[in-house]
């Protein structure tokens, strides 16, 4: 991952980076990571390639969290 990866502005996400084996080349376990969302309770998670795209499906979910924060806020 980078260095601006996971991304600090996103609370409820919880990233394991795997475990990788330099002597055999294969992954140990898999990189996983899960998401609650704090305002309605939303869930999901990602494990492997797919886990560097989950802020793609925390993103789609806010737009349309029906206890967004953000909103109630003003």
């Amino acid at each position: 991952m980078t260095a601006h990866w996971p991304p600090a502005d996103l609370p409820g996400l919880h990233v394991c980076f795997g475990e990788w084996d330099r002597n055999t080349g294969r992954w140990l376990h898999y990189p996983t990571a899960d998401y609650r969302c704090a305002a309605c309770g939303w869930t999901t998670s990602a494990s492997g390639d797919a886990v560097p795209r989950i802020p793609l499906a925390i993103t789609a979910h806010q737009l349309i969290c029906p206890t967004d924060r953000k909103e109630t806020a003003a």
